[in-house]
């Protein structure tokens, strides 16, 4: 790593640990200056809003603690990117899940400081795309934009449905500074104090002149904002709409025409990667029917519970959300998966839980749930037995035990002849991991493991109305 950064990190305060201060975001010199120089020679010419829609792709990353515990739940991140859309539409912007959710195990990460914060982009990073990580605490803040990781942290306590800590990140993201800007250190210079007259608005502050005044640093609920004076001796009291001021999340709505302009530029400039996918058609999605286990079914094992539903046309994927309670407000598991089945290890026995799931479609996460169904899971659990042919019970030996990963592994299973088997690994959160299909024309099978996190899975094997399934571990 460049020592250079290294000691500009280091000399960054460190925060206490809980979501202290709203945004952590420092703009760096580079992007002020291009900011500025937009402003000054080009924002006059160039704000009109383009009249094609601009996909921005996100790549998401969901950071839990060492034990995999703490994740964002996926219903509450699929409505933040339908909201998302809704607080850009303006802008031209529409943005969108770009390939499968990292999920990342790692207690530093999950409640970091600002080093920690950058190794974690600095380790995860995906180029080319918009990364944005949810995390328990980002160095004391709802949320930061790391111009040096080129990336943004969420707290999951601040990313709820009807957030705007997200819009505001990705304001700055796209060069967007405060609308109070100065004023995070206490009073600025009179220079650079925004008048209400307008006659300094494209030299202090924020640049633009279609953001008015604002002196307000901390965070303030709009409904009894606060008063100020300007260096004229002129009251007034910030506008808590724009997404780039302080107010409360309830309060914000907008950014502003010139701000609007200001992230078109950029993306059409220094972030114009991102501009490099093929454009998306938004599709709409049916609903799903949920097919098993039937409504009201009752023992169910807890760590063998196989959930599947219709397949719906255009989907791209699908959000299975299960919960302990028909509200869907005490989520037990969420599984995001393009598959029309998910296989479900971790539930607990004797209790009741209600399922949905959501289709999603491209670049469409704002669909609804398709009607709930209920299962009860019983006092008895599953356990891998060996595949009755031809009257004998067949033994099926997987080793080594435990796997490591990117490693190859051996199936033994003789006397298949030409047999075809259908080879799954199961991760516990419900998502497939391999599919392959596998003879056991030789009395056995090697292949190898994909690199995944250590942990346990669920190997299943099927062919012709015949299933074995066996838990296996990564290490």
């Amino acid at each position: 790593m460049n020592k250079i950064l290294f000691y500009l990190l280091i000399s960054l305060p460190i925060l206490a640990l809980g979501q202290e201060n709203y945004c952590g975001t420092q703009l760096s010199e580079e992007e002020k200056a291009w900011l500025k120089d937009w402003q000054q020679n080009e924002m006059q010419t160039s704000i009109a809003r383009r009249s094609e829609t601009i996909y921005v792709p996100l790549k998401i990353h969901i950071v839990g603690n060492d034990e995999g515990v703490g994740y964002l739940q996926l219903n509450t991140l699929l409505q933040d990117i339908c909201d998302l859309n809704e607080q850009f539409f303006e802008t031209g912007f529409h943005f969108y899940i770009y390939g499968d959710i990292n999920y990342i195990d790692n207690s530093d990460f999950y409640q970091h400081d600002w080093i920690d914060g950058y190794y974690m982009m600095e380790e995860n990073n995906v180029d080319d795309l918009v990364n944005m990580y949810f995390v328990d605490d980002p160095a004391g803040n709802c949320g930061y934009y790391s111009p040096s990781g080129n990336a943004m942290a969420i707290a999951n306590s601040c990313a709820s449905v009807g957030n705007s800590t997200i819009a505001h990140e990705l304001g700055h993201f796209f060069s967007l500074p405060h609308t109070f800007v100065g004023w995070e250190g206490g009073e600025p210079s009179i220079s650079n104090q925004e008048q209400v007259d307008g006659d300094n608005c494209n030299t202090a502050a924020d640049g633009f002149c279609d953001t008015p005044p604002d002196y307000a640093a901390y965070r303030w609920n709009c409904s009894g904002p606060p008063t100020f004076t300007d260096p004229d001796g002129t009251e007034f009291q910030p506008d808590g709409t724009f997404y780039m001021s302080y107010s409360n999340d309830a309060c914000t709505d907008k950014f502003s025409v010139e701000q609007q302009g200001a992230m078109q530029a950029n993306i059409s400039g220094p972030r114009n990667e991102l501009l490099d996918y093929p454009p998306l058609e938004v599709t709409d999605v049916d609903s799903t029917t949920l097919l098993e286990p039937e409504d009201n079914a009752e023992d169910i094992y807890s760590n063998y519970a196989m959930l599947k539903w219709a397949a719906v046309e255009n989907a791209a994927a699908y959000q299975v959300s299960i919960a302990l309670n028909i509200g869907f407000t005490a989520i037990s598991k969420s599984i995001y998966t393009t598959d029309t089945f998910a296989l479900v290890t971790t539930l607990s026995a004797e209790k009741n839980y209600f399922w949905r799931v959501k289709v999603i479609g491209e670049g469409n996460t704002c669909e609804g749930y398709s009607d709930y169904m209920k299962f009860s899971t019983g006092a008895e659990t599953f356990t891998p037995t060996s595949i009755e042919l031809d009257g004998k019970d067949n033994n099926i030996l997987v080793f080594p035990i435990p796997m490591e990963q990117g490693n190859t592994f051996t199936i033994q299973f003789p006397n298949q002849g030409d047999k075809m088997w259908d080879l799954q690994i199961f991760d516990m959160t419900g998502s497939q991991v391999l599919y392959r299909t596998v003879n056991f024309s030789a009395g056995q099978v090697q292949t190898q493991m994909p690199n995944m996190p250590n942990g346990m899975y669920m190997l299943r094997l099927s062919s012709e109305g015949l299933t074995y399934t066996t838990p296996i571990q990564i290490q």
